[in-house]
């Protein structure tokens, strides 16, 4: 879908004198921007831009030609900067034209002559094809290049029998006469193609030399003296041969070789056409194009491949002599484009030498019969019709045609379209204006057409104009629903454009009365043309004329252009004024690089120029955006680009020009939709502006219309602003957006419009989806929350619903039922059944309610599609309505015999039982026990038994009346259900509320509840021994808890006997309390009896312990430093990590020594069972010596064993104050001292254990 349009057309005048005889080669040298040229018997050397002869090679005076001698042929030798000339005598010289020294030498010969010289692309091979000889053939040298000398590899002849090695094996598979001929009928079968040998009289009878773009082969087009007629053989780089093109008639001279290397390419002339007809490198013949021209007007001089192999220029010249054209073709889906078309009408205009530049595959060189040498520049561009409110038509070039396809309202895959206009000469350039619905279009003739677009075409009332011919739709029964072209004017170039029509590029349309076009005058100057345009008398009129060094120009919806330099500074054209483009901070807009395509848009509402270079560099104003783009469009939201990763993105154009910022490959978050992956070497042909849809053109040639999702979201946004809710939703439907957008993309708004949305869908289809797709989750925080990403700022807190679902269902059976309940009636089961808690039961009474049974069957039968039916049947069960039982169980698969029978069993039970039978049968049992509690007494057993069963104590409490005998029976039920779960005092308050204080006191005692006891035992009506026996039980209780002060107290006040509570105090090491009750009740006694030896014996098993704790921390310490200087020396041995450490273990420090440390957790997963995780772990723990994690141990037995320290500090304070009270100075001395050493022990350890070199060493040892 793109053109090729003339950029940019350079002449430069030589100093020469030439006629169109004189013989002419020509070749270039890109890199230093050089052409060399023979010029009868001289070679000279010139600058491309200057047209400035920088030197010359007189070949006469230098003795190196003889008169009559022409050149042959040119080469320029990048790699030692030398010019290869090839001579008709056959010498072959090497001019060095890099020293300041003319180096001129002959390196090679050949006796019989030369006709033909071409070097391999490597150049390292040079293919010599000799003169003619009445007596001997022409014969083929292959000479090997070795510096600046040249030595032969191999020679043969031209002319022979042999095909080649790539020569067809019959297998017998198939005859002619079984074939099918098609129109030709069965006579063809039997039909010899007759070959008419012989060359054509416009034949030069010259050879042609091509390789293939890698250097593998070479072909030669040469005549076969043998039959008289042209051949094309193929030969390898070795020599041998490859191929030999099929015996055609009317096989001309041209000949080239696609670069890729698919494709030989010459012209045929048949007996009715005048084909470019394509060999494939076996001989046969692969496809051809006819030209637009008569049969024997014209003659093919030559074919040329640009280095890109997507351009094909052909060069003819009519046999009248009177024109000479230079034709662009290109190919895409198997169709041939004819893309540019030069004229040339004059001797001093007409080409003697076409060649493509190697580096720059857009540039042709043409040197003139007047000495004047062409640099035209080509660029390929999409002609789209940007206007707003059109249907986004883009125009394809093909010679006298121009294919329309408006994507907006159809995609027509090339080389097909949905109409096309036809001229009276090729197309040269179009545009399309932006003020209002119209295009110009430029022809080689220099006729400009202009046409307005009408939009109230009607296939069937009028006539198609002359030239517009409609393809995609025709006949009766169609319909036209793009608007077509009018033809509004045609005018003619003022006659000072006239005489350089070839030269006349970027056509812009600038405004309804002003077309812009710039052009190259005979001296090479370049100028930007303004003309006025005046339709009623049909003339164009020069105003203003500037010279310009232009690349490239774009017109703009306010009337201005937008021009760009050579060097990347833009200039603004309005009016009659010439100005820089100015940026926002007041400086000039100069692109890094030249950009090869422009365009105006705007970013926040500030206006840029997004420029492409031609090495897919995208800027936007001064700032490069992407380095690998391949192709960008504007749409009326975003900015569209391809990529290199095949990727397209999609730019905000909301965002601010300062936040731009340069694109990656990957998504910014998960939900990121303005990335989408597309086929490789995807290029954008347009956008519709104010739509979704993205047309991308494949390499081969093909559409494909994307909606990428950024552009489906944003077009759903503008929709839902403006409440269009059917277009929005249709959309969402076509592109699978989430239905839930609706709601949350204005909750508060779309409740206030619930009754308009209903009005535009009215479809209960589309309803149903919308109700069904419902969620509670906002999808602008989760699935789109890339285009809501100030969502949190706009809308405020009191707009979101915390129950989205049930509040959309209220509003929407509310609009439902208020506009028309009967048409929207599955739309108010639908949202009955959507809530978070499906409201059957208001479902099925709404089924209930209607009264034709018609549409209550099918509302029940819609009802069973949303809900398992087995799930509906309970629902109706559980209404106690056996009718819509009925109704229900129709629908379901139930088994009649099952459902009657247990139907008609409850039905004759009385009302209560009946729903109490109904709901145990649903497994409702909190509202069985409800309406079985209306039978009791009579059925107080099955009440019981469906508590216990079902744990329903509490709710049978409540429900029986306090003072009821029933009620007693379950709380003494619910009471034994404790006891049996070892709740001991939730029981026993449950048996005194029951006055079961029996048990109430056995359920205290067990709980340790003492106080709750002895208020049981005191409603007991119990002797003085009996009671005193359950206190001492209740005692020995307290002791086994370890509560022994309980224990005493209870002793010594409900039992009266302080001698045993002195006891227990003792027994409990609560020294203090123990020596208040012997004060108190004057037992002096238990001191030197009781107290002073339980005294002793704690202090001794104190000592024993602290000095146990502390020879075990001062042991493993020792074994620490050993197992931690062993492990060290592994480590410098082995350098390689053998095993994982619990690196939290070197980080722990004691609570004892008030500091903190940092603690790290590192987690792993191991896949391993708990069991197993268990038991690895354990043999971590173990202290066997030289075990894997020893160490790892002897940390974590130390961290114990301080923290039991630490743990003895209150138990040690309490027995040293008791002592110092009874006068034990002495031992408790001892005992202070012998603990104080052990803390000092302790507290001096941790920082030789767990400092930060012996951690860092630990943890990197215990790594390996």
């Amino acid at each position: 879908m793109r053109n090729l349009i003339l950029v940019d057309a350079i002449l430069s005048k030589l100093d020469v004198s030439l006629t169109s005889e004189t013989p002419v080669c020509f070749t270039v040298d890109s890199d230093n921007g050089h052409a060399y040229i023979s010029l009868h018997e001289k070679v000279v050397l010139c600058d491309i831009h200057s047209g400035k002869i920088l030197k010359t090679l007189d070949l006469l005076s230098e003795g190196l030609i003889k008169a009559g001698d022409v050149v042959v042929a040119l080469h320029y030798r990048l790699d030692d900067m030398s010019l290869c000339i090839a001579l008709s005598h056959g010498d072959i010289i090497s001019w060095n034209t890099g020293g300041p020294v003319m180096q001129v030498e002959v390196i090679g010969s050949i006796a019989e002559g030369i006709a033909a010289m071409s070097w391999s692309p490597d150049g390292e091979l040079v293919v010599l094809f000799t003169a003619r000889d009445c007596n001997e053939p022409a014969s083929i040298y292959l000479l090997v290049c070795h510096g600046s000398e040249l030595e032969p590899l191999t020679d043969f002849t031209f002319c022979t029998d042999a095909f080649g090695e790539a020569e067809f094996v019959t297998v017998g598979w198939g005859k002619k006469e079984t074939q099918f001929h098609g129109s030709e009928g069965k006579d063809a079968a039997t039909k010899k193609e007759v070959i008419q040998h012989g060359v054509r009289t416009t034949d030069d009878g010259k050879p042609r030399i091509r390789w293939i773009g890698d250097g593998r082969f070479f072909a030669v087009s040469a005549v076969d003296d043998a039959v008289g007629a042209r051949k094309i053989r193929v030969w390898t780089r070795e020599g041998a041969l490859h191929s030999t093109s099929e015996s055609l008639s009317g096989l001309e001279q041209c000949l080239d070789w696609r670069p890729s290397g698919n494709l030989i390419t010459s012209s045929i002339t048949n007996k009715n056409k005048h084909q470019i007809a394509f060999f494939e490198r076996n001989g046969l013949r692969h496809g051809e194009f006819t030209l637009p021209f008569s049969i024997d007007t014209v003659k093919v001089r030559e074919v040329l491949w640009n280095t890109e192999s997507n351009i094909l220029c052909l060069w003819l010249e009519e046999l009248n002599m009177t024109k000479t054209h230079v034709q662009l073709w290109t190919t895409k889906n198997y169709h041939w484009y004819l893309k540019q078309a030069l004229e040339f009408h004059t001797e001093d205009t007409k080409p003697q030498h076409i060649s493509w530049d190697q580096l720059d595959a857009t540039v042709l060189y043409f040197f003139s019969s007047a000495g004047s040498l062409t640099k035209f520049t080509f660029d390929w561009i999409t002609h789209a019709n940007t206007y707003s409110g059109c249907d986004h038509e883009v125009a394809v070039v093909d010679g006298k045609k121009l294919l329309m396809t408006p994507f907006r309202v159809m995609t027509v895959p090339p080389p097909m379209c949905a109409y096309s206009l036809e001229f009276t000469s090729p197309v040269s350039s179009l545009s399309f204006c932006q003020s209002e619905n119209k295009m110009a279009v430029l022809l080689n003739n220099g006729d400009v057409a202009t046409y307005i677009f009408d939009n109230k075409f009607d296939l069937q009332s009028d006539e198609l104009q002359k030239g517009v011919t409609v393809q995609a739709a025709g006949g009766t029964g169609f319909k036209i629903n793009s608007s077509l072209p009018k033809l509004s004017a045609t005018f003619k170039l003022p006659e000072e454009l006239s005489s350089c029509a070839y030269s006349v590029r970027h056509l812009n349309w600038l405004s309804q009365t002003l077309l812009c076009l710039f052009r190259s005058d005979d001296s090479g100057r370049s100028s930007l043309c303004v003309l006025s345009v005046d339709e009623q008398n049909s003339t164009l009129r020069l105003e203003n004329e500037k010279n310009v060094d232009l690349v490239t120009a774009t017109c703009t919806s306010k009337g201005r252009l937008v021009l760009q330099y050579n060097d990347g500074s833009v200039w603004v054209y309005t009016g009659n004024e010439y100005s820089a483009y100015q940026l926002g901070n007041g400086s000039n807009l100069v692109f890094p690089v030249a950009c090869q395509s422009i365009q105006v848009c705007t970013f926040d509402d500030q206006e840029a120029v997004v420029g492409l270079s031609q090495r897919y560099r995208l800027f936007v104003n001064d700032k490069e955006i992407a380095t690998n783009c391949t192709s960008f469009s504007i749409h009326d939201d975003f900015l569209l680009l391809t990529t290199h990763s095949h990727t397209i993105r999609c730019i905000n154009r909301a965002t601010p020009l300062n936040k731009l910022s340069s694109l990656s490959d990957g998504k910014t978050h998960i939900f990121d939709e303005t990335v989408r992956r597309v086929e490789r070497g995807s290029r954008i042909v347009t956008c519709v502006s104010d739509g979704t849809s993205v047309i991308l053109q494949m390499p081969r040639g093909n559409l494909e219309g994307i909606h990428p999702r950024a552009l489906v979201l944003s077009t759903v946004r503008k929709m839902l602003d403006r409440l269009a809710y059917k277009e929005a939703f249709l959309l969402m439907h076509r592109h699978r957006i989430n239905m839930n957008l609706i709601c949350d993309h204005d909750r508060k708004c779309f409740l206030q419009n619930v009754s308009l949305f209903i009005e535009q869908l009215q479809s209960t289809t589309y309803l149903n989806q919308f109700i069904t797709d419902l969620h509670e989750e906002d999808v602008t925080q989760s699935m789109y929350t890339a285009f809501y990403c100030n969502r949190l700022k706009d809308v405020p807190p009191g707009q979101v619903l915390p129950n989205k679902v049930d509040t959309v269902c209220d509003a929407l059976i509310s609009s439902f039922q208020h506009l028309n309940s009967d048409k929207y009636l599955l739309c108010i089961l639908t949202a009955h059944v959507r809530k978070s808690t499906p409201q059957l039961e208001t479902a099925l009474q709404l089924i209930k309610s209607l009264k034709d049974i018609n549409k209550s069957e099918e509302a029940l039968k819609y009802l069973a599609f949303l809900v398992d039916v087995n799930e509906l049947y309970d629902v109706a069960l559980g209404m106690y309505d056996f009718d819509l039982v009925l109704m229900v169980a129709e629908k379901s698969q139930k088994d009649p015999k099952e459902y009657l029978l247990f139907l008609n069993h409850v039905r004759k039970l009385e009302s209560s039982y009946q729903k109490y039978t109904i709901d145990y049968h649903l497994k409702r049992y909190s509202k069985a026990l409800s309406h079985i509690s209306n039978c009791v007494p009579e059925r107080f057993t099955e009440l019981l038994s469906l508590v216990k069963e079902q744990r329903l104590y509490l709710e049978a409490m409540q429900i029986l009346p306090s003072a009821s005998q029933e009620r007693e029976e379950v709380v003494l039920a619910f009471a034994d259900y404790l006891q049996e779960k070892k709740r001991f005092e939730e029981a026993g308050v449950l048996y005194s509320q029951a006055s079961y204080h029996q048990m109430a006191v056995s359920c205290f005692t067990e709980s340790g509840s003492w106080q709750q006891a002895i208020i049981s035992i005191q409603k007991l009506s119990l002797s003085s021994s009996k009671r005193l026996d359950l206190i001492q039980k209740l005692s020995e209780k307290l002791k086994l808890m370890r509560k022994y002060m309980d224990s005493a107290t209870l002793l010594e006040v409900y039992a009266e006997q302080p001698e045993e509570a002195i006891t227990t105090l003792i027994e409990g090491h609560l020294w203090e309390d123990s020596l208040r009750l012997i004060e108190r009740y004057d037992r002096a006694d238990f001191i030197e009896t009781d107290w002073k030896p339980a005294v002793e014996e704690c202090r001794q098993q104190l000592l024993s312990d602290i000095s146990g704790n502390l020879t075990d921390l001062l042991s493993h310490k020792e074994r620490f430093l050993v197992v931690l200087q062993t492990n060290k020396s592994k480590a410098d041995l082995i350098g390689e990590e053998f095993r994982d450490v619990d690196a939290d273990m070197y980080s722990d420090t004691s609570s004892m020594t008030g500091g903190s440390a940092a603690s790290t957790t590192h987690t792993r997963s191991t896949g391993r069972t708990s069991k197993n995780q268990k038991k690895a772990q354990r043999k971590k723990w173990s202290l066997k010596e030289g075990s894997k994690f020893e160490d790892l141990a002897l940390l974590n037995e130390m961290k114990k064993l301080i923290e039991r320290v630490d743990k003895l500090r209150d138990e040690v304070r309490s027995l040293l104050l008791a002592m110092v009270k009874v006068n034990q100075l002495q031992a408790a001395t001892q005992l202070q001292e012998v603990y104080s050493n052990a803390l000092s022990s302790a507290i001096a350890l941790v920082p030789q254990v767990w400092s930060s070199e012996v951690v860092d060493s630990s943890a990197q040892v215990s790594s390996i």
